[in-house]
């Protein structure tokens, strides 16, 4: 916080500078419109609606060698919410360049090329991220993944290593929605009046959604893995016990219902859900242990036992995520008043 001093202009308007950093930061100049909104405990300055301003970064293509790096710097600026990217070269965009700034446009929702010659590429976004509130695509990244996880166990058990091949398309599918939301995170942080259009109720929000949205990015890694040792399994040839392969259905789906409590007890600030899904984190993570003591033992092909436990392992990860969602969930609970807790200010 800084103090500004208030300065007279004419006989009776008065008037007080924006900081330049600020203003530098939202592409305001002399001219531009801002909204002054009068609240109780003083003046909100929100800026002019998005569809009325470009946010444009211009990267020197010239100074990247590396198409990874390329890739980073694109990625990077969807992510901070720009609205156009231009790539420009003097001496003329090599083809590796361009195959590398055409395939993260494939995993970058919205972002097109709208133009493209020798020495420049122009991409926009063409797509509203605010039609989706951060809280639908963590939905659905939840949906795909509880389907991700029962399609590996019922591939397993009967056999079908070519179902479990299929989760790598949701595993995409996710990966979208992810950028999707923390495009929107991150522009929300960078312009606070977007606040309520990305379905947030908080600044104080911003911190502890980006520490799910990874969690449950990360989630659907676990569960990709898990469908990779299925598919292992299936090429294998053999059968194992149907009680292995019981027991490790029971666990998936068990975990799988942890992740959506926790997941859901966080969207809806329900204490009692994240406590339970809490409450059962060390119950699953025992008997993954003990049903891993059984693969050491009953499984005698090692790559067989190795992939088994590879399963076993990824669902151990996810149980790590449901725990950070619903300890971030309790304290996004605790930061206002309600039957259980009293907020007061001295």
């Amino acid at each position: 916080m800084e103090i500004r001093r208030l300065q007279k202009l004419g006989t009776t308007t008065l008037v007080v500078s924006l900081p330049r950093k600020w203003a530098l930061e939202r592409g305001l100049k002399p001219g531009d419109s801002v909204y002054v909104e009068q609240l109780d405990e003083g003046l909100f300055i929100r800026l002019a609606p998005r569809e009325t301003r470009t946010l444009r970064a211009v990267v020197n293509g010239d100074a990247i060698e590396r198409g990874e790096v390329l890739e980073r710097i694109v990625t990077a600026c969807y992510l901070q919410g720009y609205d156009e990217i231009v790539i420009e070269s003097k001496t003329g965009l090599a083809a590796q360049k361009l195959d590398w700034i055409l395939g993260t446009i494939e995993r970058l929702p919205g972002l097109e090329v709208v133009r493209q010659d020798d020495y420049e590429v122009v991409m926009k976004v063409l797509i509203d991220s605010r039609r989706y509130t951060v809280v639908e695509l963590l939905r659905r990244m939840q949906e795909l993944i509880a389907w991700m996880i029962e399609s590996s166990v019922d591939a397993l058990i009967h056999n079908m290593s070519e179902k479990a091949a299929e989760v790598s398309r949701a595993e995409q599918k996710i990966d979208s929605y992810y950028f999707l939301a923390l495009r929107q995170l991150l522009t929300t942080a960078r312009e606070r009046s977007l606040l309520k259009e990305v379905g947030l109720d908080s600044p104080l929000a911003l911190t502890g959604l980006r520490v799910v949205l990874a969690a449950v990015e990360e989630t659907a890694d676990h569960a990709l893995q898990v469908s990779r040792e299925v598919v292992k399994l299936g090429q294998s040839r053999g059968r194992e016990g149907r009680q292995l392969v019981e027991h490790l259905k029971e666990l998936a789906s068990e975990v799988s219902n942890v992740f959506g409590m926790s997941l859901n007890g966080y969207l809806v600030s329900d204490i009692k859900l994240l406590n339970q899904a809490l409450d059962k984190v060390p119950e699953l993570l025992d008997r993954i242990n003990a049903l891993e003591s059984t693969v050491l033992e009953s499984v005698r092909d090692v790559q067989k036992s190795l992939s088994y436990r590879l399963m076993l392992t990824n669902l151990v990860e996810i149980l790590d995520n449901c725990r950070l969602i619903a300890q971030t969930g309790i304290n996004r609970f605790v930061r206002e008043s309600s039957d259980l807790i009293r907020i007061e200010q001295g």
